[in-house]
């Protein structure tokens, strides 16, 4: 069977058998869409009308439709996927007509430990579409990689990431496609998922570390601690050395933490925020005794031409744009990209403890 039979019949496992939402009620319209009970991938839950509900079948390597997208997927393929749950909530922008642009990752709760980043402009369907955590939702849509140079992408960290998005930018000769999403209820969000102590390990960036953990958030556990400040693979600009601004740090066991959403003072309407790398580069010391967690994906930079950069927490400071861009690279290595972990706040995520050498 060829490849694209293969990831072909795969998701077509996902809409051919009723999915697994992990929630206890019916969809509004009381068809018999909805699941009581467990509804994970051992048990498979009850219909309403008493019938047993299975979750997809996993391929041979044990992945569900999502796993199988993100190693085999082809770019402007065609996507649909029923009973994700929005996990985490990256970014939403409202426009003048109560439409949004948002980012978010979302999961098929029998396969939690795949995930997958989804980018909806003002003008995809539905429109006023503001995603919730545990939102319950079907999305058709165009699976590819954000491009090298992450010209199809609100960030440049995100270039190479799995993602699904209408075909703005799409570069495939014929195929067109809008982003559709689909809210039938909410769902039970699935529990962070707790690694092993070997997990995440990014060997200074040169490795691709526990990819098939990508777009889940994932726990690891403590005592861990912050051992790089100042990792080079994490540097804001790279070829300037009189720049010390790192975009994250590295904690036991290898793993890289991007701090874009925790970095700096009290900022987001007054949101607490904990600048974890000051506080080493000042002579102190964190650790976590109860862990971290966040949502594990991709990262990458994408260096300027004229030695400008579009950087990391969203402000543009240069003249880079798209034709002075190079493709995406993590710094001081020829890996086009790595796995990070991404933490959303202080207190759940990066609850950290200050002490001294």
């Amino acid at each position: 069977m060829s490849l694209r039979n293969t990831l072909g019949a795969a998701v077509l496992i996902a809409t051919a058998i009723i999915g697994c939402s992990g929630r206890d009620e019916p969809v509004p319209d009381g068809g018999p869409d909805g699941c009581t009970g467990a509804c994970n991938q051992n048990d498979g839950g009850t219909k309403p009308d008493g019938g047993v509900r299975v979750c997809p079948a996993a391929d041979s390597q044990g992945r569900g439709p999502i796993g199988i997208l993100r190693a085999m997927g082809t770019r402007g393929q065609a996507v649909r996927l029923e009973h994700l749950v929005v996990t985490v909530v990256d970014s939403i922008t409202r426009g003048s007509q109560g439409d949004y642009i948002a980012y978010f990752w979302a999961v098929d709760p029998c396969f939690p430990k795949e995930g997958i980043y989804v980018d909806k402009f003002y003008t995809d369907a539905t429109t006023n579409y503001r995603p919730e955590v545990g939102d319950e939702v079907t999305i058709d849509g165009l699976y590819r990689q954000y491009n090298s140079i992450a010209s199809d992408a609100d960030e440049t960290r995100h270039a190479y990431r799995p993602v699904l998005k209408s075909d703005f930018r799409l570069g495939v000769p014929g195929v067109t496609g809008r982003l559709i999403i689909t809210k039938t209820g909410t769902g039970t969000v699935p529990q962070d998922i707790t690694v092993p102590a070997t997990f995440g390990d990014a060997n200074g960036g040169e490795a691709k570390a526990n990819a098939d953990h990508g777009g889940a958030r994932i726990h690891i556990p403590g005592p861990v601690s912050i051992t790089n400040a100042n990792p080079p693979a994490l540097k804001q600009r790279p070829d300037s050395p009189e720049n010390g601004v790192h975009l994250g740090f590295e904690v036991t066991g290898g793993v890289l933490v991007n701090n874009y959403k925790t970095f700096g003072e009290t900022r987001d309407g007054g949101s607490t925020r904990c600048d974890w790398r000051n506080v080493v580069n000042d002579g102190g010391t964190v650790s976590f005794p109860n862990g971290i967690r966040g949502v594990w994906d991709t990262y990458s930079f994408v260096p300027c031409a004229d030695g400008g950069f579009t950087s990391a927490d969203g402000g543009t400071f240069s003249s880079c744009n798209f034709a002075l861009r190079d493709a995406g690279v993590v710094p001081g290595t020829s890996n086009d990209s790595t796995y990070v972990l991404y933490p959303q706040d202080c207190a759940t995520d990066l609850p950290g403890v200050v002490g001294t050498p």
